[in-house]
């Protein structure tokens, strides 16, 4: 009886052991994976970079549009891509497994994973880096403090975005003593990182920024120099308070006054003063400086067809139009956001929790509000528009149609437009560029000056948008490895030609796309 006992839990251990060992290394390849789509996703460190551009801007380069643009397309594409691939499925296996994990990492006293509760913190991370990126600060904030408190791990990569970016969305709305303490944070909590860098370079400039509005203040200096030292350390809402106890405004402080309106989310009342100074004639560097506003506005903060068309007929007069032009190049490389559309869609909560339901269905609402608040904001721009007489332009313009060749044309003439590369991601968007740069796990789309970064395992194809005219080189460090018309990447991410099945390009060799 006694061996029957000893065979029997000999037998026991073993099989848990050997299923026990299995699901361990089954969750431990789950948070590999995750780990990996995780950082290709978020790109922590480039959206420190494009943060610290954000502030140089904001404090010592107001009117550098060149690099806003930059800003613009390299934001749009952080956070900004499907994340089916993080879509954890754990099995009833994979649940054992990461229950063993976390009982010795209880008794280690560690931590315990949390892949589920990751995959949700990178959607509300996702949604409030919008809310951000649209100006929609308060909202942002409010989702900040919210991911602050709910995570576990006070040393993750996500806290310490979290923190940084709140500090600076609390910049933004005025509220400068509570972004000190989420700044200051992030600095004693992530010594020597990106992070504590942008984080202290922001402090730097509201400091110096407090510093000079002090001194202005004590030797009792005139509302106008006030104004522009107010402008300059980015406290748009003193700002116009000190331009309101003026009586006249120049052009040059007209030109604040809408800059200050625009950054504090006003933005209909800020491109009725940009319409203004454009069309006044006295100063011509500000009319410049304001059209330059409006093609910005136009084509990247609230679209509007009509605004876009005026603004660059004016930068025609102005004689600005590689302005227009570079703008116009720009907004072409700039992504769609796709998490809205994602949490829009997400019908089935039956696998969710229902605290997690409650969140997503609050989340559904910040956007429906946050849409309803654009709306209005779009309607305002365009009693704007309509008051200023510009002429209106359809915001949906229908494809116009190719009239037929006279009958008496044997041969088709092509139109003479330049070749580029169109690239096709993994979600659906098209971007058109010249150049696709592969370096590790990150793909740099290239359109004149500007410059588009994207995880790589988010192309799957590269074609040419004249297939008749031109060929598509890939490149690897030996040299070109093939040209064809158009290259799909297949499921094991190697390279194939999009007529030959067998001969491929092995991913990781693969440097360049080129004409």
């Amino acid at each position: 009886m006694k061996k029957f006992f000893f065979f029997s839990l000999f037998g026991f251990l073993f099989l848990f052991f050997a299923m026990a060992s299995e699901a361990i290394v089954s969750v431990k390849l789950q948070e590999l994976r995750f780990g990996i789509l995780r950082d290709q996703l978020m790109n922590y460190e480039l959206s420190s970079q494009t943060l610290r551009e954000r502030l140089k801007q904001m404090f010592l380069s107001k009117d550098d549009y060149m690099t806003e643009v930059k800003v613009n397309i390299l934001e749009s594409g952080i956070m900004n891509s499907e994340t089916e691939g993080l879509d954890l499925k754990m099995s009833w296996k994979d649940r054992f497994g990461l229950y063993v994990i976390n009982s010795v990492r209880f008794l280690n006293l560690k931590s315990p994973l949390e892949l589920e509760e990751q995959q949700n913190t990178i959607i509300r991370l996702q949604f409030a880096f919008y809310m951000e990126r649209t100006r929609k600060y308060p909202i942002a904030s409010k989702k900040y403090q919210e991911l602050e408190e709910s995570i576990t791990s006070t040393l993750s990569d996500e806290m310490a975005f979290t923190l940084l970016h709140h500090g600076y969305c609390l910049v933004m709305m005025g509220e400068r003593e509570k972004a000190f303490v989420k700044l200051n944070k992030a600095i004693d909590l992530f010594p020597g990182s990106h992070y504590a860098e942008n984080a202290s370079l922001l402090i730097s400039f509201l400091e110096d920024g407090q510093k000079k509005k002090e001194e202005l203040k004590s030797k009792k200096k005139s509302p106008e120099e006030l104004a522009y030292s107010l402008f300059q350390s980015g406290d748009y809402e003193e700002t116009l308070k000190t331009l309101e106890s003026l009586p006249v405004l120049t052009n040059d402080q007209s030109y604040i006054k809408a800059r200050s309106m625009e950054e504090l989310g006003k933005t209909s009342n800020a491109v009725k003063e940009y319409i203004q100074l454009v069309k006044q004639k006295e100063n011509k560097e500000v009319a410049i400086r304001a059209n330059r506003r409006l093609l910005l506005i136009g084509n990247f903060y609230q679209e509007n067809k009509s605004l876009v068309a005026f603004s660059k007929e004016e930068a025609n007069k102005l004689g600005d139009t590689k302005a227009a032009d570079n703008i116009e190049e720009g907004k072409s490389l700039v992504l769609k956001p796709v998490i809205i559309e994602k949490i829009l869609k997400t019908e089935n909560t039956s696998n969710l929790s229902q605290e997690e339901t409650k969140e997503l269905n609050q989340i559904k609402e910040e956007i429906k509000i946050s849409l309803e608040d654009s709306k209005q904001e779009v309607k305002n721009l365009a009693a704007v528009v309509s008051e200023e007489k510009i002429p209106l332009v359809p915001e949906t313009v229908a494809e116009k149609k190719i009239p037929d060749p006279p009958r008496n044309l044997t041969q088709k003439e092509e139109p003479n437009l330049p070749i580029k590369l169109k690239v096709k991601l993994r979600d659906g968007r098209e971007v058109v560029c010249d150049e696709v740069q592969i370096e590790g796990n990150l793909a740099s789309l290239k359109l004149g000056t500007f410059g588009l970064n994207l995880p790589y395992d988010l192309i799957v194809s590269v074609q040419s948008t004249n297939p008749k005219k031109g060929k598509i080189k890939l490149g690897t460090s030996n040299g070109i490895a093939g040209e064809s018309t158009k290259w799909n990447q297949n499921q094991s991410g190697d390279w194939i030609l999009s007529k030959d099945r067998e001969s491929s390009v092995t991913r990781a060799e693969v440097k360049f796309f080129r004409l």
